[in-house]
């Protein structure tokens, strides 16, 4: 129990840190008058809102809950940042941000997982519901990336060449993402072989670099396959 106690605890001061950092950017954008504060509710301050209740949920040990809402409210800072603030800033740097409350969210389930069960579950079942749970949260990023290209991005023909990368890279990944049930350690080198495909065309094709290659948006994917490949190594064959 003390080990459980001071991982939760630990995820609280993390979660209050990344408060302080969120709650200063506000503070920051709302002296340079560009945050919606006294103006019609509008998306962001939905978001504020999310985020308190999370923030309020951490400390009241929900941990399922915490979790939960912390994803949430990535999903809705990304979508924020995508669509709404596109066309006035591109693409935001809290968004890079929010993504981390996604991990610690991600954890905070893990440790509901942990002491849901009478028994405390494998180290080796701990590793599958984390990588799930975060392949999970990387979908749905993707896809709200995908729509937003399709709907505010440039105007592409994704059947032409290069731009064909694209769709050819989602379907990679749509198809790893249900092998990844079943089939871990194989999608772990997909995983491996999508990144090598990002990253090699923005290197090769300057209209994809122009486009937005993503390739930092990748990196996660590409961690997620070394993790797959690695929890195989190192329970599956022993």
């Amino acid at each position: 129990m003390k080990s459980k106690s001071k991982s939760t605890r630990t995820l609280q001061i993390l979660a209050s840190v990344g408060a302080a950092l969120y709650l200063f950017f506000i503070a920051m954008t709302i002296f340079y008058d560009s945050y919606p504060i006294f103006k019609p509710f509008d998306l962001k301050e939905a978001l504020l809102l999310i985020f308190i209740v999370g923030f309020a949920l951490a400390w009241t040990n929900k941990k399922m809950a915490t979790g939960v809402v912390f994803m949430i409210w990535n999903a809705g800072i990304w979508i924020d940042d995508l669509y709404l603030n596109r066309p006035e800033m591109d693409y935001s740097m809290i968004s890079a941000m929010a993504s981390c409350f996604m991990l610690i969210g991600a954890f905070f389930l893990l440790e509901w997982y942990k002491t849901s069960k009478e028994t405390v579950p494998s180290e080796q079942k701990q590793w599958k519901f984390i990588l799930r749970v975060l392949l999970i949260n990387y979908a749905v990023l993707y896809f709200i990336v995908v729509f937003s290209e399709l709907s505010v991005g440039e105007s592409v023909n994704y059947f032409s060449f290069p731009f064909i990368i694209y769709p050819l890279l989602l379907l990679i990944f749509l198809v790893s993402f249900l092998l990844s049930w079943k089939r871990e350690f194989i999608v772990g080198y997909i995983f491996l072989f999508w990144f090598a495909i990002l990253i090699y065309s923005n290197i090769a094709y300057s209209e994809i670099l122009h486009l937005g290659g993503w390739a930092l948006f990748g990196l996660p994917i590409l961690l997620q396959g070394i993790f797959y490949i690695n929890n195989h190594n190192k329970f599956r064959l022993k």
